[in-house]
């Protein structure tokens, strides 16, 4: 069996850890092995730009694309050993979150292109961000990009590229099982 590679984006708050659980289940019970990971990454680089407040845009950028870097290579060398790979993010975060803070998106395009590696799948998860950021409240503290406005011009931007990449858009804001559902009818449709 041909292990995959399966990335789910969305805004904050639009269960994309909740739907890899699903994905997970799903692909193991066709026998799958499944590791899920996630972006950034609990390794040195991630956890950098995760813990630190004050960076500029282009250097936050760099960081997420470095972190990415060290990503793809585990990504990658878990795919070489059967293994499949469902992240919870990946580099279309970083054109929807930086382009939405405004940075050049061609920019972040050409920083991404040499060390990303194409998912077999992308889903997009949908929903208003009023709603995904009412489920965010109920987690705790907010990061620095849970913010209403910024939320929504990340939304705007990842419903664009996923227009231009034909990405599957998935509602978020059905019912765990209604959401679970549809990506894994997507995933199957596509694969």
């Amino acid at each position: 069996m041909r292990p995959v590679f399966i990335v789910l984006e969305g805004i904050d708050g639009t269960g994309k850890t909740t739907a890899a659980s699903a994905i997970k289940e799903h692909l193991e019970s066709k026998g799958h092995k499944v590791v899920v990971t996630a972006e950034p990454t609990k390794g040195m680089i991630g956890k950098m730009v995760a813990e630190t407040d004050d960076l500029s845009p282009e250097t936050e950028a760099l960081l997420f694309t470095a972190d990415r870097a060290c990503h793809t290579k585990e990504i990658s060398d878990l795919i070489s050993n059967g293994t499949s790979v469902i992240s919870d993010r990946y580099y279309v975060s970083t054109l929807a979150y930086q382009s939405a803070a405004g940075m050049d998106e061609a920019w972040l395009r050409a920083l991404n292109s040499k060390i990303i590696r194409e998912p077999d799948v992308t889903l997009i998860l949908d929903m208003d961000p009023e709603l995904s950021l009412k489920r965010v409240d109920s987690r705790g503290e907010k990061s620095r990009f849970e913010k209403l406005e910024y939320q929504r011009k990340v939304r705007d931007a990842y419903l664009r590229i996923a227009e231009e990449k034909d990405y599957p858009i998935i509602d978020a804001s059905a019912s765990k099982e209604k959401v679970a559902a549809s990506i894994i009818n997507e995933i199957d449709r596509r694969l």
